[in-house]
């Protein structure tokens, strides 16, 4: 039976992608009776009246128009209330998040003027502390601040649950959030929770605002968390029959710049979704380094250092260098991830999301501040260091992970050695200092962002309430450069960065999406991605094709030449391959790859000597490198010196270093030799190499996939079908 919720889905996508007005208010109706909790008010038959009257008018024979115009008006009226009945389902249903929200601000006044007003005074009422007596001055501070952080969480509460916003809305938001005259923390706050309204349920006005407030916003901070806002708040249906829509996705795009942080956000998505591997990678290679080589022990009574033994010094004196040179790999190499964008933290912070701090939605967001109320006993703790300073000044952490550390410390910062204790007045204690460019460049507030963000959507315990923008698997729609919504717009120009980005991660599925996106079929760049992903799905002729269109325009493109090589000799078409690579091989005389490769091709081409030669060359410039021998050998049959090729053979064999497919072809050698015995027992051998493969052949479809070469050795049907039972009869025999 389908849900509620699923009914709602099926008018709004007739209403976006079908625009059947007709059908969707039927359908409506039926839902509202079903449901006369929803408490619609006026706002649907007042849509249903103006329906019937342009219907009326049609009837009556008049022309007007506007028609068209007012059916479309009429249309984006019906999906704001298709919208906010959702919202008001999900209160009604109760589902946690959005129920306990709204019961909790239902009944305030959270009008813009009223929390601009708001906000403002809490600014006046702190730069008026300076004029407090000095002993009451702390009291009367912590007292602004605990009314204040209550505020903002009814505020962040108020916007989630808020309905669809009208035009005049989005004005007074814009200046409430880039106002200098209101703390830029709350406007920072604000734009998350205005972010999390829209992806649980679209409206275009709150998506303008967001695009405003990127566009207008002085703060970088806010800017990047808007940002992240839009592209996480873009919709799952189309919706460009709101010319808003469309207008703010064009203002977006307009700048260069613009575009250039779109791509890197979209990267940077990307680089968050790794985290649980490069978190395995920690786990598994770095952290045991590092707890090996630490000089502290944990007791019921604190943390104590360990005591030298005097005897290591005459045991191991080089002991001490080795571990600390293996601790500063493992820090360095943690260092390394960071930079390349690994959120490096996640493993350990994830397990310390269980304060009460938590338990507001609001304090997911909150950016850091050693003022927040929660922080107070945090501060008598640790008061006569400079660790919080420190750590919101420098730490390499999100803001998320900087409140778990400092509320974690003050579990632990009475149980301290005294030396420790010395340490929480330096920058080691937090990590390496971030250089200042680089922690106020846009790509960092993002990525700090962004991980905070990933913790929420995988660590809250709210966060079933909401779809995971993270989770590419289930749901596509954040991988927002695939969106049709931008498939005219300047972002076109930075598709093919993202293409070999995600070609890069083997991204296949997603590369397909943007291919179709961003069609330019007389742009080399584009047909090269086009190729390149047709050959790796296997669609040979087609990868064929699109790479001599590149070479059409570009004769002398490497990855062109490289690619149509490759597909010409999987299809067989050895004359075309070694004719690739014969232009490969003068383009990059120094690549013994491209010559292994050419005389790979003139083996199979019928010009046996020549690519012979040049593997003799070959092997004797790389004498290590097995993949020379394997073609050597394979020539030398062709060529019919079986002798020869027995040799390199019985070498590959011996090294230890050989794969399934060198056990068939030896095979074949024995067998051209008339060592049958020895060639049933390498055929095995093979077989046994290939049993776990999905998509293995039998052995009758390997020999026949070699026919060619066989035949030349008198091996027709029916000994290949012979030797093949034999060889099955035989793994009978031994199971």
């Amino acid at each position: 039976m389908e849900t509620d919720f699923a009914i709602l889905e099926g008018i709004q996508k007739a209403l976006l992608d079908g625009q059947e007005l007709g059908w969707a208010i039927q359908k409506l109706r039926v839902f509202i009776h079903n449901h006369p909790f929803l408490r619609v008010g006026s706002q649907f038959e007042d849509i249903v009246t103006n329906y019937q009257l342009m219907k009326e008018y049609m009837l009556k024979g008049f022309k007007d128009e506007q028609r068209e115009k007012l059916y479309r008006n009429l249309l984006c009226r019906m999906v704001r209330l298709v919208n906010d009945i959702y919202l008001r389902l999900q209160i009604e249903k109760g589902i946690g998040t959005f129920a306990q929200a709204y019961n909790k601000t239902d009944k305030m006044n959270y009008s813009f003027d009223s929390i601009t007003e708001t906000l403002e005074g809490f600014v006046q009422d702190i730069a008026m502390l300076s004029l407090e007596p000095e002993d009451s001055r702390n009291d009367k501070q912590r007292q602004i601040y605990r009314t204040h952080q209550h505020y903002m969480e009814n505020v962040f509460e108020s916007f989630l649950v808020s309905g669809q916003w009208s035009d005049s809305m989005v004005k007074s938001a814009t200046q409430l959030l880039v106002s200098p005259t209101i703390d830029v923390n709350d406007a920072r706050l604000l734009v998350s929770a205005l972010m999390l309204s829209a992806m649980n349920v679209f409206d275009v006005n709150k998506f303008r605002t967001l695009v405003n407030v990127y566009l207008e916003a002085v703060d970088d901070v806010l800017r990047q968390r808007a940002l992240v806002g839009i592209v996480f708040a873009l919709p799952k249906n189309d919706y460009s029959l709101f010319p808003q829509y469309k207008e703010a996705i064009s203002l977006l795009c307009q700048q260069e710049k613009n575009c250039r942080e779109l791509l890197e956000l979209q990267m940077q998505m990307f680089y968050c979704m790794d985290t649980d591997r490069d978190n395995e990678t920690i786990q598994r290679e770095i952290i045991p380094t590092l707890m090996k080589n630490n000089n502290f022990r944990i007791t019921r009574f604190g943390i104590e250092e360990k005591e030298d033994d005097p005897m290591d010094d005459i045991l191991h004196p080089d002991a001490a260098d080795k571990a600390m040179e293996e601790l500063e790999n493992g820090i360095q190499r943690m260092m390394n991830m960071q930079k390349a964008g690994s959120d490096i933290y996640f493993g350990g912070f994830s397990q310390m999301k269980r304060f009460s701090f938590f338990y507001s939605i609001s304090n997911w967001f909150v950016p850091f501040s050693v003022e927040h109320p929660e922080l107070q006993h945090v501060m008598e703790k640790m008061k006569g260091t400079r660790f919080l300073e420190i750590l919101l000044e420098n730490g390499p952490f999100c803001d998320s992970d900087k409140y778990s550390f400092a509320l974690a410390m003050t579990s632990i910062v009475d149980k301290l050695p005294a030396n420790m204790k010395e340490m929480l007045n330096s920058q080691e204690m937090v990590g390496p200092a971030m250089p200042i460019a680089d922690k106020n460049s846009p790509a960092y507030i993002r990525r700090m962002y962004l991980q905070d963000l990933y913790r929420f959507f995988r660590v809250c315990m709210q966060r079933t309430d909401f779809h995971n923008p993270f989770d590419y698997v289930k749901d596509v729609r954040n991988f927002f450069f695939a969106n049709p919504v931008f498939s005219d717009t300047p972002l076109r120009a930075f598709a093919i960065e993202l293409d070999y980005f995600l070609m890069k991660r083997k991204e296949s599925r997603l590369l397909d999406m943007m291919l179709k996106n961003y069609e330019e079929h007389d742009n080399a760049d584009y047909l090269l991605v086009s190729a390149q992903q047709a050959l790796s799905q296997s669609r040979l002729e087609e990868a064929g094709k699109l790479f001599n269109k590149v070479l059409e325009s570009q004769p002398d493109d490497e990855r062109a030449l490289k690619g149509l090589a490759q597909a010409s000799f999987i299809l067989g078409d050895y004359e075309n391959a070694r004719s690739c690579y014969q232009k490969l091989n003068e383009l990059r005389p120094d690549s013994r790859q491209y010559l292994l490769n050419l005389c790979i091709s003139q083996i199979n081409v019928g010009s046996p000597e020549e690519g012979i030669n040049g593997l003799y060359r070959l092997d004797y410039e790389t004498p290590d490198n097995l993949n020379v021998k394997r073609a050597l050998a394979w020539g030398l049959l062709v060529q019919h010196n079986v002798e020869q090729a027995e040799r390199v053979y019985d070498k590959l064999l011996a090294s230890g270093k050989c794969m399934a497919a060198d056990y068939l072809n030896a095979g074949y050698c024995k067998w051209f030799a008339g060592q049958l015995d020895v060639a049933v027992k390498y055929f095995r051998e093979y077989r046994k190499g290939v049993a776990e493969e999905k998509d293995s052949l039998s052995l009758v479809e390997v020999f026949k996939g070699d026919a060619k070469l066989l035949s030349q050795y008198g091996i027709g049907d029916t000994d290949m079908k012979v030797l093949a039972d034999i060889i099955c009869e035989e793994d009978v025999e031994v199971h």
